[in-house]
């Protein structure tokens, strides 16, 4: 994906948060609707999921100024930082749930893609409260310290789904059978699935599995 369409995504999504902001309703479960549709795409991008975050919580952060003021912005944003959380979890557990599906018919997708997911995990459960703090500093007053603790919150809420998509992956990457062994032949010749196609797998099971997704 080049710098061009990057950017283009980026700016649909702020443009999404704002809108989901600005419109109220149950703004934490379209939050985690709006993360979870939008990883598969931005598993495609150097530091994909650190972008994401930081579109939803910079776009969420401008809205709730501009349309709330800053005695509302607390009660606006605590939403939008669990629903955030909430949305990557649901796509850490697509992702474990694709590559055990994967392996139990006996397909191993490419070793870059799954390093890049990796990553990206491991990466986010590092800065997930810098981003969100950092996007709520710029509402001023006592916001920022309220929104941190509400981020520690939903840190700790996606890092318990970490362990499991960690072993999932590591096993995907080294012992490509391991996850599926009750129904694949130990030693079977595994098929190797060309680089793109686990974000495509993703993007459909995050779009069909529904109840299957939720914690």
């Amino acid at each position: 994906m080049n710098t061009e369409s990057i950017d283009q995504l980026i700016a649909e999504i702020k443009q999404k948060a704002e809108a989901i902001v600005k419109q109220g309703g149950d703004v934490q479960a379209e939050i985690s609707k709006l993360v979870s549709d939008a990883t598969s795409q931005f598993y495609q991008t150097r530091d994909g999921l650190e972008k994401l975050v930081k579109a939803v919580a910079e776009g969420a952060a401008t809205t709730a100024k501009e349309s709330f003021g800053e005695d509302k912005a607390e009660s606006v944003l605590l939403p939008v930082v669990n629903g955030l959380a909430d949305g990557l979890a649901k796509s850490a557990q697509a992702v474990r749930l694709t590559l055990e599906e994967s392996s139990a018919s006996g397909r191993q997708f490419a070793r870059a893609d799954l390093e890049n997911i990796s990553k990206d995990f491991r990466v986010i459960g590092e800065v997930f409260v810098d981003i969100v703090s950092d996007a709520a500093s710029k509402l001023g007053g006592h916001v920022t310290e309220q929104v941190r603790t509400i981020g520690e919150h939903a840190k700790q809420t996606f890092l318990h789904v970490w362990p499991p998509l960690e072993k999932a992956l590591n096993d995907a990457l080294h012992d490509p059978v391991k996850l599926g062994r009750e129904s694949v032949q130990v030693g079977a010749s595994v098929a190797q699935q060309a680089a793109g196609v686990l974000f495509s797998e993703l993007g459909k099971h995050l779009q069909h599995a529904g109840d299957k997704l939720r914690r």
